[in-house]
């Protein structure tokens, strides 16, 4: 069995050509060895793709006070028109990211409020040195009542007079946030069985926005290692086990294979393939087993002589005003408290 990691593309054209071969005799001629597997980097900028075609991309997803443009408004004045248009993977990624901790934020201190009505702050929360049982407590009620759950459909379902829409709006865009979350963090983590138990939340989603072929894979991985090849609890645990890769061996450093496909050819190609005539492919064959220790040499001279901006981590944003800013935003709007008939 060999398994192949790519993108969509790569797995239309194996599902393809395997297709075209049905009628052959043996197995090898079939070419049944060859097992596609999703690639997840890609699969994690489908889902930060899909949260912009359900939440911006549509210019009546725009109108309403909890909007996720709004958000965006506040955390990049200066950026808005490019996240309407064609954000890109990582500006959407931090987009997420950073909504979702101040949303998440503003949450918490909804439900500290109804637990300690003198408590107008979490700064004020933590002085009360709370136990670990009352946070496990509020933390049940905020996943319960904060994040749209299975009787969503019938919240909505009522007549406008006892509906509040700018909450739903917000306790959805919780649920988007927090489902790419978990996608991301158990990508991070190398947990797969925590990584497929959100694959099928996100089938619903890629086909409610259109991105049909993302849900049919996903649905053919899920069948093929749970139903498919149940009889095989080898192969089974060869696909499973080899659909992420952490080959530094960091804590919370698993990465897709596709990531690191994309790593390599990012300095092979560019970084140290050469420049004009020596940017030939003999040249970046040659060299490919090399640029780890290309690599590791550039960080060493940098390390050696205190070089200040280093290309090999970004620094950390300070975000602590514009996330002020955003909490203040949500606190002005009551986007987590309910008023009906707003």
């Amino acid at each position: 069995v060999v398994l192949v990691h790519g993108d969509l593309l790569t797995g239309e054209r194996i599902q393809s050509f395997q297709a075209s071969r049905r009628i052959e005799k043996t197995p090898w001629r079939r070419n049944q060895f060859l097992i596609y597997v999703m690639g997840l980097f890609h699969l994690k900028m489908a889902c930060a793709d899909a949260i912009w075609r359900i939440c911006i991309f549509p210019k009546s997803a725009r109108n309403d006070p909890s909007s996720l443009i709004k958000f965006v408004g506040i955390l990049r004045k200066k950026e808005t028109a490019k996240i309407e248009t064609k954000p890109g993977f990582r500006r959407m990624h931090e987009v997420i990211e950073h909504v979702g901790i101040v949303s998440r934020l503003n949450s918490w201190k909804a439900v500290v409020s109804k637990h300690y009505q003198s408590v107008l702050t979490l700064e004020d929360f933590a002085k009360k040195e709370p136990t670990w049982e009352d946070i496990e407590v509020m933390s049940i009620e905020l996943a319960k009542q904060y994040v749209a759950g299975p009787s969503f459909h019938e919240i909505r379902e009522e007549s406008l007079l006892e509906r509040d829409r700018v909450n739903e709006n917000m306790i959805l865009l919780q649920e988007y946030f927090l489902l790419y979350e978990e996608l991301t963090l158990s990508m991070n983590e190398g947990d797969i069985g925590r990584l497929e138990s959100v694959f099928m939340p996100w089938v619903y989603i890629f086909r409610g926005c259109g991105k049909h072929k993302y849900a049919t894979q996903l649905l053919k991985y899920l069948r093929d290692v749970h139903f498919k090849y149940l009889p095989f609890p080898g192969l089974q645990n060869a696909i499973r086990k080899n659909i992420l890769c952490n080959p530094t061996g960091t804590p919370g450093h698993f990465r897709g294979i596709d990531w690191w496909v994309e790593h390599n050819n990012l300095y092979l190609k560019r970084i140290y393939g050469g420049k004009y005539s020596n940017h030939t492919k003999a040249r970046i064959i040659k060299e490919s087993p090399l640029i780890e220790t290309f690599k590791n040499v550039r960080i060493q001279v940098a390390k050696m002589f205190h070089l200040d901006h280093r290309t090999i981590k970004h620094s950390p944003v300070k975000l602590q005003t514009t996330f002020r800013a955003l909490g203040a935003y949500l606190d002005e709007i009551k986007a987590n408290e309910f008023v009906p008939g707003r």
